[in-house]
C-alpha cells in the first residue's frame, strides 16, 4: 500500500505547486440561514458559467476560485431559494451569505452535486424528515431513522443499537459535537439519547471513512447540535406519552451570539410517586421505579468575521430500581433492592478561525464521561438484633479528556486538504466495587486503567479531471496502555467517477483500528456494561473494507438511486460465553476470561431508491448480507454466523403532504430473524432431577422473521394567539404482529417424565397507539 499512496501524495503536492502561481480570484465566506443565523453544512457554491462548485464544511465555510471577477456565484441549499453573488472583486472577504427558505422549491441541481460528490457509503438524513417518521409511542429517534437505510439494522424489538455492515454497536463511533458518546440507549434500548430538537445534522459513514475519523471498525455517526437562533427568541414545548420536551433558543447579542437549551424528562418517572404511598401496617410488596432525562445546551459567539467560539454540553441519565419490602406486625420493616443506573456527560469547547481565504482552522477541547452502576441493597438483622443496612455498588465507567487541531486548506477548486492532530487521555474504571458485606473485597481504589491515544492524519480531496475525483488519506495512531504502545497506520482511498446522464461510479478502501472493547452483562438490567482498553493479551481489533457503488440522479422527479457492494475482513475480535458475569472481577481479570483472536468476514449488496423533495417523499432500501465469525476452540474452529447476521433487510418509508395542514407517514420493516444457539438434546437422569440441555454448534438456529408496519399523521395547527403547533397521532405495529423478543426453552413432561423440548416465542410490543402535541413560539 505504501507505493500507491506515495504516488497519490506526489500528485497532490504537484497540484499545489502548480496552483501557487495562479492569479485567479479566491472567494471565501460562510453561508447561514437568513431567519435563524444557523450555519448551513453542505451548502453549494458554484461558478455561474462553468458549473463547477464546492460545498461548505461543518462550520458553514467555503473557499472557491473563480477565473475572473466577471463571473458570479450561485449559492444554494436544498429547501432554500438560491442566491447569486456578483461584483466579486468589490466584496470584502470573508463573505457572509444568507439564504431564505422556500416552500415550493425544486432546486435539484444542489442536491445532485452533493449526492454524486459524497464519499461512498456516506449518508445524510434531514432532521425534518426524521421528525416526520412514525415512532414507538411517538418518540422520534435519530438512530431508528438510520436503521431504515441500507446496511443498517437493529437488534431485537425496540432496540436502538445499530448493527452496521456486520459490526456490533460498540464498533460504531458516535460523536456529538465531536465528543464521543459511549452509551446511546434509553429505556433498555427502545430509543436513543439524542433529542432531535437539539440537532442540526446527522451524517453516517459506513464505507470509505475520511481520515479525520478513527477508533472504531463499523461506522461513524457524526451529529451536530444547532447553534441557536441569533435573530429572535423562540422555542417549542412537546407533550408525549413517554416524555415531555422543552427547547429554548435565541440571541444573546443579535447577529453575534446565540444559545439553545433543549431538555426532556420521562413521563415514566411519575411511577416514582407510587413509592411515596403510605405502606400498610404489615404485609409485603414491591416497587419499580424508572426515570431518565436529557439536557443539551450550546452557546456560540462570533467575535468577528474570521473568529468564532462554540461551547456545547450534554448530560443524560437513566435510573432503574426494583425493590421488595415486607413489614411485620411489630413494625419491623425490611427491603431488598437492586438498581441499574447509567448515563453520559459530554462537553465541547471549539474555536474556529479563518487565517486566509484559503486556510480555515478549528481547535477543540473535549470531555466525555460514561458511567454504569449496579447496586444491591438489603436489610438484615445485626448482632444486636437491630436491622442492619448492607450495600454493594459496582461501577464501570470511562472518561476522556481530549484535544483536536484541524486545518482545511483550499489551494485550488480541484484540491482540498484537511490535516490535523487528535490527542485523548482515557481513564477506565471497570468493576470498581464498594461494599460493607462481610468478607467481600473492596477494590474502590484499584482497577483504574489509564490509556493515551495520539492520531495524526491528512485527508485530501483531489479532482484530477472534471469527471474523476478521489479522496486519499492516511491516519497514523499511537495507543499507549500499561507500558505498551501500539502503532497502526490506517490508509484510506476513495474514487468518484461522474458519468454522463447523472450517473456516478464510486469505490473506496479503508483500514480501521479499534483500541476499546465492550463487555456486556446480560441479565443485569438495562445498561450494565464496561469499556476496557486493549492489553498485551487482548490486542486492538482491526478491519479493512472494500466497497464499490453505482448512483443515479433523476433531476425531473427528484428520485435518487444507489447500488453498493462491499466486502469486509476483521481480526483480533473478542467474545465470551453467554451469561458471563464480570461484576465480581477485578480490572486485570477480564482479559483472562474472554475468547480472543477471533476473525470475522462480511459481505453484502445494498440497494436504495429515495426521494426527499416534493409532496411525496419516501425510500425503498434492501440489503442482502452475510456476516460470520471464527474463534479457535469455538464451534469446532469453523465459521459460524454472527448473532445479528440478518440475510434480508427491507425498509420502506413514505411521506405524503395533504394540502398545507396534513402529512401522512408510514414505515414498513422486514428482517430475517437473528441467529440463536438451540439445544440439540437434553440429558435425563434417573433421580428425577431437571434435564440439562446439550448444545453443539453456535448460532445453529434463527428466530422467526421480524416485520412491522407503523402509521402516523401530523397536522399543522395555528393557535388562537397565532402560534404554530403540531398534533401527531399514529399506530406502532399497526397490524399487531407478534414479533419475537426471545425464545423460551422448556422440557415437556408426561406423567412427570420428560419427553421433549418445547420452544416458545415470547413477544413484547403489541399494537400501540400514540398521540403527541408540540407548540412552537
Amino acid at each position: 500500500m505504501t507505493q500507491p499512496f506515495a504516488i497519490v501524495f506526489a500528485l497532490l503536492f504537484g497540484l499545489i505547486a502548480q496552483r501557487s502561481f495562479s492569479q485567479k480570484l479566491t472567494v471565501s465566506g460562510t453561508i447561514r440561514d437568513a431567519m435563524s443565523g444557523e450555519l448551513l453544512i453542505g451548502a453549494s457554491v458554484s461558478d455561474s458559467i462553468s458549473g463547477t462548485g464546492v460545498h461548505t464544511n461543518a462550520y458553514g465555510f467555503f473557499s472557491f476560485e473563480v477565473p475572473s471577477p466577471d463571473h458570479y456565484l450561485k449559492v444554494g441549499y436544498v429547501g432554500y431559494l438560491p442566491v447569486y453573488v456578483k461584483d466579486l472583486s468589490k466584496l470584502s472577504a470573508p463573505l457572509e451569505i444568507k439564504l431564505s427558505q422556500a416552500n415550493n422549491l425544486h432546486e435539484i441541481n444542489v442536491r445532485e452535486n452533493k449526492v454524486l460528490g459524497s464519499p461512498i457509503g456516506s449518508l445524510s438524513i434531514p432532521i425534518d424528515r426524521i421528525k416526520a417518521l412514525p415512532a414507538l409511542l411517538g418518540e422520534v429517534d435519530v438512530l431508528k431513522a438510520l436503521s431504515y437505510t441500507t446496511g443498517v439494522s437493529t437488534g431485537t424489538e425496540g432496540s436502538a443499537g445499530l448493527y452496521i455492515r456486520g459490526g456490533t454497536p460498540d464498533q460504531n463511533l458516535i460523536l456529538l459535537d465531536e465528543a464521543p458518546v459511549y452509551n446511546v440507549m434509553h429505556l433498555g434500548g427502545f430509543f436513543s439519547v439524542f433529542n432531535p430538537n437539539s440537532l442540526k445534522s446527522v451524517d453516517l459513514y459506513k464505507g470509505a471513512f475520511p481520515a479525520r475519523y478513527g477508533g472504531r471498525l463499523a461506522s461513524v455517526i457524526d451529529l451536530t447540535m444547532k447553534d441557536g437562533n441569533n435573530q429572535k427568541f423562540g422555542g417549542e414545548v412537546g407533550l408525549g406519552l413517554l416524555n415531555q420536551k422543552l427547547t429554548l433558543e435565541g440571541p444573546i447579542i443579535k447577529n453575534k451570539a446565540s444559545f439553545i437549551i433543549s431538555g426532556r424528562v420521562s413521563t415514566l418517572g411519575l411511577t416514582s410517586l407510587l413509592s411515596l404511598r403510605k405502606k400498610p401496617s404489615s404485609g409485603t410488596g414491591e416497587d419499580r421505579v424508572y426515570r431518565f432525562y436529557d439536557l443539551n445546551a450550546k452557546f456560540n459567539y462570533q467575535i468577528n468575521k474570521t473568529d468564532q467560539v462554540y461551547a456545547s454540553v450534554y448530560n443524560g441519565y437513566d435510573r432503574f430500581k426494583y425493590a421488595e419490602w415486607s413489614i411485620t406486625n411489630n413494625g419491623k420493616e425490611t427491603e431488598t433492592a437492586v438498581g441499574n443506573n447509567w448515563g453520559n456527560t459530554t462537553a465541547t469547547l471549539r474555536y474556529s478561525k479563518v487565517f486566509s481565504p484559503k486556510l480555515f482552522s478549528r481547535f477543540a477541547l473535549l470531555y466525555s464521561k460514561y458511567t454504569s452502576e449496579y447496586t444491591n441493597n438489603f436489610e438484615d438483622e445485626g448482632v444486636n438484633g437491630q436491622p442492619s443496612s448492607l450495600y454493594r455498588n459496582t461501577n464501570a465507567g470511562v472518561s476522556d479528556w481530549g484535544g483536536k487541531i484541524q486545518f482545511d486548506y483550499f489551494p485550488a477548486n480541484q484540491l482540498n486538504i484537511k490535516f490535523g492532530l487528535d490527542a485523548t487521555r482515557h481513564s477506565f474504571s471497570p468493576f470498581v466495587t464498594k461494599s460493607n458485606y462481610n468478607g467481600l473485597f473492596d477494590n474502590t481504589k484499584e482497577g483504574k486503567l489509564p490509556a493515551s491515544q495520539l492520531d495524526f492524519y491528512v485527508d485530501s480531496d483531489i479532482a484530477l479531471t472534471s469527471q474523476i475525483r478521489f479522496n486519499a488519506g492516511l491516519r497514523y495512531s499511537l495507543y499507549k496502555v500499561s507500558g505498551r504502545t501500539f502503532y497502526n497506520p490506517e490508509p484510506r482511498l476513495g474514487v468518484n467517477w461522474s458519468l454522463p446522464g447523472n450517473w456516478s461510479l464510486k469505490a473506496g478502501y479503508s483500514v480501521m483500528n479499534q483500541y476499546l472493547h465492550l463487555l456486556t452483562n446480560n441479565g443485569f438490567g438495562f445498561g450494565y456494561d464496561a469499556w476496557l482498553p486493549s492489553t498485551d493479551k487482548v490486542v486492538p481489533s482491526r478491519a479493512n473494507q472494500l466497497s464499490v457503488g453505482l448512483y443515479k440522479i433523476f433531476p425531473v422527479s427528484g428520485w435518487e438511486f444507489s447500488l453498493e457492494v462491499y466486502t469486509k475482513r476483521m481480526k483480533n475480535l473478542i467474545d465470551y460465553p453467554d451469561g458471563t458475569n464480570f461484576t465480581g472481577l477485578l480490572a486485570d481479570s477480564w482479559d483472562d476470561i474472554v475468547i480472543k483472536n477471533g476473525i470475522g468476514r462480511g459481505k453484502g449488496v445494498e440497494f436504495m431508491i429515495s426521494r426527499n423533495i416534493g409532496k411525496f417523499k419516501g425510500s425503498f432500501a434492501y440489503t442482502l448480507s452475510k456476516s460470520e465469525r471464527r474463534f479457535v476452540g469455538v464451534n469446532d474452529d469453523t465459521w459460524y454466523p454472527m448473532k445479528y447476521d440478518k440475510r434480508h433487510n427491507l425498509s420502506i418509508t413514505t411521506g405524503y403532504a395533504i394540502g398545507k395542514k396534513w402529512s401522512l407517514n408510514t414505515t414498513f420493516v422486514y428482517q430475517t430473524g437473528h441467529t440463536v444457539t438451540l439445544p440439540e438434546a437434553a440429558t435425563i437422569t434417573e433421580n428425577g432431577s431437571d434435564p440439562k440441555f446439550i448444545y453443539n454448534n453456535r448460532n445453529n438456529g434463527r428466530m422467526p422473521s421480524f416485520h412491522r408496519l407503523d402509521i402516523g399523521a401530523v397536522k399543522s395547527l395555528t393557535t388562537a394567539r397565532k402560534r404554530k403547533a403540531e398534533l401527531s397521532i399514529g399506530l406502532y405495529n399497526a397490524y399487531n404482529r407478534n414479533n419475537p423478543l426471545y425464545l423460551d426453552l422448556k422440557i415437556q413432561r408426561i406423567n412427570s417424565k420428560p419427553t421433549a423440548i418445547s420452544i416458545k416465542q415470547v413477544s413484547f410490543l403489541p399494537i400501540l397507539p400514540y398521540i403527541g402535541y408540540t407548540l412552537k413560539f
